[in-house]
């Protein structure tokens, strides 16, 4: 468990998961649907860990799935080697994280602070060879000249550099001067580094891989915003920044994620070369702690100062509540709505249609990042069905470092953010209000037709 196995395992494609059943155990989970084959039930057969007795037997190796007996466990070797070092790998760095937790969560925040920190210092152009457009070219055929397989070994190499970036302050779990202690928790603190970092990464990568993103973002940002207020009180500095809306898991993520994800406005602006004002990160969920905070810099974080010229407006904000409530509180008061909404595992929401038919009523793009192709598939369904279009499905450069079993098959594993997915509302479904996005542009573009 080492920060260069951790490296390694991150460019790794996710295994296509399992789909033979012996008859066996096909029948038995269709009579037990709650069973999760190799998880609480023999790997093989599906015969519950409750009437396994002491004939039980599990993994030696990943110690992750549990078989009946000897009989069994042989048989499903060849199945089972696919992803046996994945799945110890992972349950072992899980342990380590647990055994330090407030050490490991400590650090992987330092970590986070270090990227961004070293990003800002690498500046724009070097930043852009990490997070830019460059390696999103896929063809289904290499080119005579080979860049098509250039591409995607440029993908590759994207989290390495990230990682290679968080470094700083070695973590010390309980005071151990063991080097392969300190080794796995620094492996352990990379992967919980690498997940908070993959949700704003995603959008990032979401707006360079689906062109109506970045576009939406860059008019949301500010783009023309000088043409359009020409008033001397409502000067482009001065404009609000685009909202970006954050439902379902991604929610989630930026209410847990270190110094309350202030940094993730930045990274958004910055990796996607958006002009001033940017984008303002918005929070909706019912779970998570209602508040706003200030755009990230280094005088933020002492408390002293602004953000760097005339912009003053919060760039992230938290609303306790569910976001068909949100949407209409903000019709309500007549506001701007969002130029882009993102979603992480979406449909393991219980309200991702509500979520869904209340993101229609707007115009922006919908991006959703995904664990599996099946989530995916029933993704799409839902969106199709509430009067949305696919715009397009790719593969995420910057998908979760450490995939994780599967909670349904003890043989698969699935990596958190692994399928980026755009949807835009279709030009005919019911309740999309294309002005309402543009409330307030509209308003002094009349201004100035009357000039």
């Amino acid at each position: 468990m080492t920060p260069a196995t951790l490296a390694r395992v991150a460019v790794t494609e996710t295994l296509e998961p399992t789909l033979e059943l012996t008859p066996e155990a096909e029948k038995t989970l269709e009579s037990h649907p709650e069973l999760s084959l190799g998880i609480d039930c023999c790997g093989v057969c599906a015969k519950p860990e409750a009437a396994m007795g002491d004939g039980a037997v599990e993994c030696s190796n990943c110690k992750s799935v549990v078989y009946c007996g000897s009989k069994c466990k042989a048989a499903d070797r060849q199945t089972h080697q696919r992803t046996c070092a994945l799945l110890g790998f992972a349950a072992d760095l899980a342990d380590v994280g647990r055994a330090d937790m407030e050490v490991s969560k400590s650090a992987a925040a330092a970590a986070v602070e270090s990227t961004v920190d070293n990003l800002k210092l690498l500046g724009d152009e070097t930043a852009q060879a990490i997070l830019g457009p460059r390696g999103y070219r896929r063809t289904d055929d290499d080119t005579e000249d080979g860049t098509d397989q250039a591409s995607r070994d440029a993908v590759k190499l994207r989290w390495g550099a990230i990682l290679k970036l968080a470094k700083g302050k070695e973590p010390n779990g309980k005071g151990s001067d063991n080097k392969t202690d300190v080794e796995a928790l620094s492996a352990a603190t990379l992967r919980t580094h690498g997940e908070y970092m993959s949700y704003p990464l995603s959008i990032v990568t979401a707006s360079w891989m689906f062109p109506i993103v970045h576009y939406a973002l860059m008019i949301g940002g500010g783009v023309g915003q000088e043409e359009r207020y020409e008033d001397g009180a409502n000067n482009a500095g001065e404009q609000p920044p685009g909202q970006v809306h954050l439902v379902a898991g991604a929610a989630s993520a930026a209410a847990n994620a270190p110094q309350d994800a202030n940094w993730w406005p930045w990274l958004v602006d910055f990796a996607c070369k958006l002009p001033k004002p940017g984008v303002e990160i918005v929070v909706v969920g019912e779970e998570v702690v209602e508040g706003d905070s200030k755009n990230y810099s280094k005088s933020d974080k002492k408390g002293k100062g602004t953000a760097k010229g005339k912009f003053k407006h919060v760039k992230k904000s938290v609303h306790s509540k569910t976001y068909s409530d949100f949407v209409s509180q903000r019709e309500s008061e007549n506001a701007p709505g969002p130029y882009l909404i993102f979603a992480s595992d979406l449909v393991r929401e219980d309200d991702a249609e509500s979520i869904i038919t209340a993101a229609r009523r707007s115009a922006a793009p919908f991006v959703t990042a995904s664990k599996t192709e099946m989530d995916l598939a029933v993704e799409l369904e839902l969106f199709e069905s509430n009067g949305f279009e696919l715009v397009g499905v790719e593969k995420n450069p910057f998908a979760f470092p450490v995939p994780s079993q599967s909670p349904q098959m003890g043989n698969d594993t699935e990596r958190g953010n692994d399928w980026l997915a755009c949807y835009v509302p279709s030009s005919g479904a019911k309740g999309v209000d294309t002005k309402k996005r543009s409330t307030d542009d509209g308003k002094n573009d009349a201004k100035k037709s009357k000039k």
